[in-house]
């Protein structure tokens, strides 16, 4: 299936149980990466532009740095940077570093009026964040569920991915075990919105890679 049909396949117009089964395949294939990768750390994230293409010179420039910063491919590249790739009109990063605030400050820079944007990470004690920004409206999914007081549920935090709240209901463990690892329902949501697919063949494609100090 061509990536930039999977968006428009997952329309408003597909009825929701073909809308599932197309999902599920999705998240099996992503169960199947991340167990063949073994991630023991990652961030990753992905923005599209409403119009026009995200460069990776316009994307450095996006997260408050210059060129000098960026070491392309071919060359010698830096350990502890973050990837960069261009992606069809939008650009993908990737971080092997243990996800931390810091880190995901610089990359939620890339977010903003006129782009999509989607943060997920996975860190080394197994917890799972995802974020989103599609202009002003966010949302947001921290699993395990972390205790807020007062409680919101996290189903109220989804804002614009609201309409993956069945799925991600299914990554919970609730009354019963959840039947999908709520990482690859993760990666599986960002895929259906983006039409951007994280693989092997991905991470291998040429990068260049942003050297920051944190």
């Amino acid at each position: 299936m061509p990536q930039d049909r999977i968006a428009a396949i997952l329309g408003p117009r597909l009825p929701g149980k073909a809308c599932g089964l197309i999902l599920d395949e999705i998240v099996a294939r992503y169960d199947d990466i991340l167990d063949r990768l073994g991630l023991d750390t990652f961030a990753y994230t992905v923005t599209i532009p409403d119009a026009g293409f995200l460069a990776i010179e316009d994307a450095v420039r996006r997260l408050g740095f210059d060129s000098a910063a960026v070491h392309g491919p071919g060359g010698s590249q830096p350990s502890g940077g973050i990837s960069l790739y261009q992606v069809g009109t939008g650009l993908v990063t990737l971080d092997w570093t243990n996800p931390s605030d810091d880190r995901k400050q610089v990359t939620d820079r890339l977010a903003g009026e006129g782009f999509r944007h989607w943060y997920l990470s996975f860190d080394i004690e197994g917890n799972t964040s995802l974020y989103a920004r599609y202009g002003k409206a966010e949302g947001y999914l921290d699993h395990p569920e972390p205790v807020d007081i007062p409680f919101t549920d996290w189903r109220d935090c989804l804002g614009p991915l609201s309409r993956y709240t069945e799925l991600l209901v299914s990554g919970y463990d609730n009354e019963e075990e959840a039947q999908v690892d709520i990482t690859a329902a993760c990666l599986a949501l960002i895929e259906a919105e983006s039409g951007v697919r994280l693989n092997e063949e991905l991470m291998d494609s040429h990068k260049s890679v942003l050297a920051i100090s944190h």
